[in-house]
């Protein structure tokens, strides 16, 4: 067979496979294609597996951040609440000189306020801690009373009606109405608003409990010196 006969045949049997044809280029045996190389019927190279494919960039970033933000805020529900009983039990090491904390019942009283206008009361229990229970003007943030009580204790005192802002400040050692209870020192407000009526008294008890009603807000700032 001859060259033209080997080339005759060669088209021949592209154009029954439709295939196209093809002519030699040069001497190397290099050929030019007639339809597009990258056709499915082309031989020799699987277009659709070797193409390029840009890769997928996948979830936003800040979707994986926030998704593994969910373990540490989940464990912080029960660290903080276990820092601060910590604290409040005695457990946090306190070096400053501590003095005596005041008889269960004192008080703490704003200056303007008559001692015969208290004819509602205030019952406090307390827990594991000694507590400075403070009431607040929430018009004027004016400090109205300031009661302290014992650790593991329970009183019941007279105060002015009206409707206040709580505060609850607990710790161990007491160093004063300044510095409180030093680093022991926890500080809560009660989230809502206390109402005192002369037929109603109200009362808040320290043992905390999932089941428990009376919501706080944590702070963590030191309260306001009493002066």
């Amino acid at each position: 067979m001859g060259i033209d006969d080997r080339d005759y045949m060669r088209d021949r049997y592209r154009k029954r496979r439709g295939l196209g044809g093809t002519r030699w280029n040069d001497k190397k045996g290099r050929s030019e294609h007639d339809g597009l190389w990258f056709s499915e019927k082309n031989q020799g190279f699987d277009y659709q597996k070797n193409r390029w494919r840009p890769k997928s960039s996948g979830a936003p970033r800040w979707r994986s951040a926030v998704a593994s933000l969910i373990p540490i805020l989940c464990l912080l529900t029960y660290v903080i609440p276990m820092w601060r009983d910590m604290k409040r039990s005695a457990w946090i090491p306190d070096t400053n000189v501590e003095i005596p904390f005041p008889e269960s019942g004192s008080v703490t009283v704003n200056r303007s306020i008559d001692p015969r206008s208290a004819t509602s009361s205030l019952k406090i229990v307390t827990d594991m801690g000694n507590a400075v229970i403070q009431l607040y003007d929430p018009a004027t943030d004016t400090h109205v009373i300031s009661v302290y009580v014992r650790r593991g204790d329970e009183v019941t005192i007279p105060v002015p009606p009206g409707t206040y802002r709580m505060q609850v400040i607990e710790g161990d050692k007491w160093h004063g109405p300044e510095k409180y209870f030093g680093s022991t020192t926890t500080f809560e407000t009660v989230s809502r608003k206390m109402t005192f009526s002369d037929e109603h008294g109200s009362g808040i008890d320290l043992h905390r409990s999932r089941a428990g009603n009376l919501h706080t807000r944590a702070h963590l700032s030191a309260p306001q010196p009493l002066k």
